[in-house]
């Protein structure tokens, strides 16, 4: 399959609310023939967190929060390359940042 057909197909994929991202993933593995045991092999998804839900986690202010994404402590995550605000928050970013908080 050509990547620019994966990608249209992924496109449709995404604008459709009802398909969750695993739906989304089994998808487009099942058309490029990927395997179950390659599938399991792949890394957890990185889900994105609320600003909200990040300032619950680390026990902080939703404008803390921003202030740590931009100083670098923890990954903003964009909407792709129409995207200037932020999304979310990278959770992974957010539970590394709280364990070395842990471990000061």
């Amino acid at each position: 399959m050509l990547d620019s057909t994966k990608s249209a197909i992924e496109a449709v994929l995404r604008c459709d609310p009802s398909i969750t991202e695993g739906q989304r993933r089994a998808a487009l593995d099942a058309l490029t023939g990927q395997t179950a045991a390659a599938i399991a092999d792949r890394a957890p998804i990185d889900r994105v967190l609320k600003r909200e839900t990040v300032a619950e986690i680390l026990g902080v202010s939703r404008r803390t929060v921003s202030e740590y994404a931009r100083r670098g402590l923890i990954k903003s995550v964009r909407n792709g390359e129409h995207g200037k605000r932020a999304n979310g928050f990278s959770e992974r970013s957010v539970r590394e940042l709280l364990e070395s908080r842990g471990a000061a």
